[in-house]
């Protein structure tokens, strides 16, 4: 048995365990392996294709031991499967099985020869001498781009291929043994996109070009070269070739603006060099199948009320255009939502050449909180506990600016529970959570009977600039004595000074 199939063939019947699971009754699997048919080492990243029946068609790529998988092949009745196995430099090698509903097909191997490898008569030379015989093998030399745009969107919207044919011995056919070669789009997403020229004659190196045009709809293409030997019943098929289309035209449903917060800090301030008065706005720019448009796609950003924004920006091989906002020193106060508010404009351009447009709308605070609290004094009974309410705005009356810090402090024997240590969430509307908080003080202390002063404190220290705002109130906490349990006498004795 051929190097790496044993283990391959374990890890093979495993993978076709677990994934029949979610197969049909009647689907068809076949899994096998391609090596050299030198040295029995396994081909990573040869091509199995169904050529036929032409329903079937389809193709999946070898893994690093050689090993590929067809799943969910779908029939109702005794079929004749055809494959073929390819991989650069190697000859192209052909089966016919016969499979009924629900089989599985195991060890369906293909041994490739090399075209360099040298036959029992060869004198041992690395080189081949001698006229070129006819087309065996054709191979993709060149490929000018992967990634293509939907046509008329501006950019790049063509690929060009160059492929060679050789002979049985690896030699580029010439001139006398020029053969058509036939290009066809296997599978895309349908939208006009085509090859041209779609048969081609090979030159006297034994090369054929052609290119992929995109159409109106983005996708993955796969194109398909194709010789047909009708002189020795032979058809050569390349390894399908990869293109993917993309970048189509904004679509006004997938055009969005956004920031990482919407409660920003900077009513009345100016960035100046303060990194943390920066704030990145985005503009996310898809086309209408939901794909990044054409890299490159300009973005307009524009204020309205507030701020200053850089004009803008080009959108990224993900559709994202990104420019910066600051504060400018402004108060905005002539927004319908109320002081400190103002808008972000970002707009571009659709197929139509109308403009595509998405708002956002932002709120700048101020560093200064004003905090409220009620009761406004401390005044904690014996063994007993107060709750306290509080409010903590901006100047304007709006929450602080996301991730604003807050806390609660209070004296030595007392314990506070509840909004007292937290982080500031990103709320642009005052409310319970985001201007309203409440916590409880308990007296922790059970030694001392006095009754003391005591104080709690609240301070607030802004996101941006680290404004630090605080209020503290004073008031006593209590201690009238109280029962103690004695566990030696096993019976509540009396506290001086507690009943």
């Amino acid at each position: 048995m051929k190097k790496y199939h044993l283990l391959s063939l374990f890890v093979l019947f495993l993978f076709v365990t677990i994934n029949s699971c979610s197969s049909t009754d009647d689907d068809v699997i076949i899994t096998g392996q391609v090596s050299d048919a030198d040295s029995g080492d396994p081909i990573e990243g040869a091509t199995v294709e169904i050529v036929s029946p032409e329903e079937l068609v389809d193709f999946v790529k070898t893994n690093s031991s050689g090993n590929f998988e067809f799943t969910d092949i779908s029939i109702n009745e005794v079929t004749d499967i055809s494959l073929t196995a390819s991989s650069a430099n190697y000859g192209d090698v052909s089966r016919t099985l016969k499979a009924a509903p629900s089989d599985v097909l195991n060890n369906i191997d293909f041994e490739l020869t090399s075209n360099d490898s040298q036959g029992p008569d060869d004198s041992g030379g690395d080189e081949v001498s001698g006229d070129p015989e006819g087309a065996a093998a054709i191979i993709l030399e060149s490929l000018s781009s992967e990634s293509i745009n939907i046509r008329q969107t501006g950019g790049n919207i063509s690929s060009r291929f160059t492929f060679s044919v050789v002979d049985s011995a690896g030699r580029a056919i010439n001139t006398e043994g020029a053969v058509d070669v036939q290009f066809s789009i296997i599978k895309g997403p349908n939208g006009g996109e085509s090859v041209i020229p779609d048969r081609v004659t090979t030159n006297a190196n034994g090369q054929a070009v052609t290119s992929l045009f995109s159409g109106d709809s983005a996708g993955v293409v796969r194109v398909r070269a194709l010789i047909e030997r009708p002189d020795i019943g032979l058809t050569i098929i390349s390894d399908p070739i990869l293109v993917a289309i993309n970048g189509g035209f904004p679509a006004p449903d997938r055009f969005f603006v956004a920031s990482a917060n919407t409660n920003l800090e900077g009513f009345g301030l100016i960035s100046g060099n303060n990194s943390s008065l920066e704030y990145d706005i985005v503009a996310s720019v898809g086309d209408m199948f939901g794909n990044p448009v054409k890299q490159g796609t300009a973005v307009d950003f524009r204020t309205i009320g507030a701020g200053i924004i850089e004009g803008s920006a080009l959108t990224d091989a993900f559709g994202t255009a990104r420019v910066r906002l600051r504060p400018d020193g402004s108060r905005p106060t002539s927004d319908p939502l109320g002081t400190g508010f103002f808008t972000v404009r970002a707009k571009t351009v659709d197929e139509n050449n109308d403009y595509v447009e998405s708002e956002l709308k932002l709120l700048f605070t101020t560093p200064q909180a004003l905090i409220s609290i009620n009761p406004n004094s401390v005044n904690i009974p014996a063994n007993g506990s107060q709750a306290f309410t509080y409010t903590v705005t901006d100047e304007n009356g709006n929450p602080m600016s996301a991730g604003s810090e807050i806390s609660v402090s209070v004296a030595t024997g007392l314990e506070a529970s509840g909004d007292v240590g937290f982080s500031l969430g990103d709320f642009t509307t005052p409310g319970a959570g985001s201007t309203e908080f409440g916590f409880t003080v308990s007296d922790t202390d059970d030694e001392n009977s006095d009754v003391i002063g005591t104080s709690i404190t609240i301070t607030v220290t802004s996101a941006g600039t680290g404004s630090t705002t605080s209020l503290t109130i004073q008031g006593t906490r209590a201690k009238s004595g109280g029962w103690k349990f004695d566990p030696k006498d096993s019976e509540q004795i009396f506290i001086e000074g507690k009943k």
